[in-house]
């Protein structure tokens, strides 16, 4: 991957001394003070604040207007699988033509879909779908764009910026639904899908002008079918990525269910913001220390006290502990999701490193999907403690293939699907590579 800017960041020496590295607690101010990313880490918030706004308010745009869940549940599903299917297509396209264009176009036609979406009649519900469908195709490719200029830098930068990602990725978490709620204060569902869909077409179209996003090019590669995906390391990746996502997908059904139980359903925002609150808490602290440890073994070990802190639900008796538990498993979930990202620009094949992290995305929304049917499920027919332990054995099963794999996730500098190597890196290699 080539440099997208000026690179204020000495490289990292190999040497027994660290003298000459920036202290740990200082790489979140040096990313924040670097003037080649400021812009693109504004707009990229702008652009991404409203992506849980926007699944929330069209669940409730649709109740509002009459229909049942049945309806809502079909209309966010269509903006969801459109996001799935075609997002990895357009995030090839961004590989070979550069992110630009594509945030452009997208950053128009989404707002303009859901636009659209809201003013058709309650009772056009094919066009109604369709919109939808097209509006969660053009969701512009703000994560994968901004991942990609973190990947471009050094080691120091690359860790402080994706650290600084899984932070806001928590951040969207919690502020989304506030949003929503404020703008429901004074307006209407309709109001919230169209003031979602401006933020991210003003984000998308801001981003563009970066001078970052314009000089970024992805490394020239030959073609093919397969894409991001000829690299059998983030093949491996997102097998593990979708077992946890599984676990997600359960609690997405579980936690409202839990609430309703225990006195009251409107407590289910709180409790998802506690599990924020404890993700931005560990996301902070992971990103202002220095790691030693290889990314695969972090994220194997990661996994696997994920998984025992994601039992912790199961001894909840009301909201409050509830909530209290899953404050304690967010601070592991932000630093797993950091050494995701940089197993994914290590795996990444040159000249598709946009569609590497797009497909994460990918394989989060289908393990989510399916985990929210399978704890609809099992919350039904056993109750929500039932759903606990599938939660719980999704994440194990994610860590089993994580430590199986853990030796995989790389190949020799120099051959396809090789990642970007970094002379710092070197200690990350694992012995038995490339096969």
């Amino acid at each position: 991957m080539t440099q997208a800017a000026s690179d204020p960041w000495p490289e990292e020496p190999s040497t027994e001394t660290d003298s000459k590295t920036p202290p740990a607690g200082n790489r979140f101010l040096t990313v924040l003070s670097d003037k080649s990313m400021r812009a693109p880490l504004l707009w990229s918030i702008v652009g991404r604040f409203p992506l849980y706004l926007v699944t929330l308010a069209l669940v409730v745009f649709a109740t509002s207007r009459g229909t049942g869940y049945g309806s809502a549940g079909l209309l966010l599903a269509c903006y969801s699988l459109g996001g799935a299917v075609l997002a990895p297509i357009v995030a090839r396209r961004v590989d070979v033509h550069g992110q630009t264009p594509l945030l452009l176009l997208t950053g128009v036609v989404h707002p303009l879909a859901l636009i659209a979406l809201v003013c058709m009649a309650p009772d056009a519900r094919l066009p109604q779908l369709v919109c939808a469908s097209v509006a969660g195709a053009t969701i512009p490719p703000i994560s994968g764009s901004v991942r990609s200029l973190w990947s471009a830098l050094p080691t120091s930068g690359r860790e402080a910026g994706f650290s600084l990602e899984a932070v806001l990725s928590e951040i969207f978490f919690i502020g989304g639904p506030l949003v929503l709620s404020g703008i429901l204060f004074w307006g209407t569902p309709a109001t919230a899908l169209v003031v979602g869909g401006v933020l991210a077409g003003v984000g998308a179209i801001g981003f563009a002008t970066t001078q970052a996003s314009r000089d970024w090019r992805a490394e020239e590669t030959e073609s093919d079918l397969l894409g991001a995906l000829r690299s059998p390391g983030l093949v491996r990746l997102l097998a593990i990525l979708v077992c946890a996502a599984v676990s997600t997908g359960v609690f997405n059904l579980a936690l409202p269910a839990f609430a309703e139980e225990h006195g009251s359903a409107g407590s289910v925002g709180l409790i998802f913001g506690a599990w924020g609150v404890g993700g931005v808490v560990g996301g902070l602290w992971y990103g202002s220390r220095t790691r030693d440890w290889p990314a695969e073994r972090t994220l194997a070990i990661g996994l696997l006290l994920l998984s025992a802190l994601t039992a912790l639900p199961l001894l909840a008796w009301d909201n409050w502990s509830i909530g209290l538990a899953l404050a304690l498993g967010g601070l592991v979930y932000a630093p797993v999701t950091v050494v995701q990202y940089e197993l994914v620009a290590r795996t990444a094949p040159s000249g598709a490193i946009t569609e590497a992290f797009t497909w994460v995305i990918t394989v989060n929304v289908v393990g989510t999907a399916v985990g929210a049917q399978l704890g609809g499920l099992l919350v039904g027919a056993y109750g929500t403690w039932a759903a606990f332990v599938a939660a719980v054995a999704a994440l194990l099963a994610a860590t089993a293939v994580a430590f199986a794999v853990r030796h995989r996730f790389t190949a020799p500098a120099g051959t396809p699907g090789s990642a970007h190597p970094d002379p710092a890196d070197g200690h990350d290699l694992p012995v038995d590579v490339g096969r």
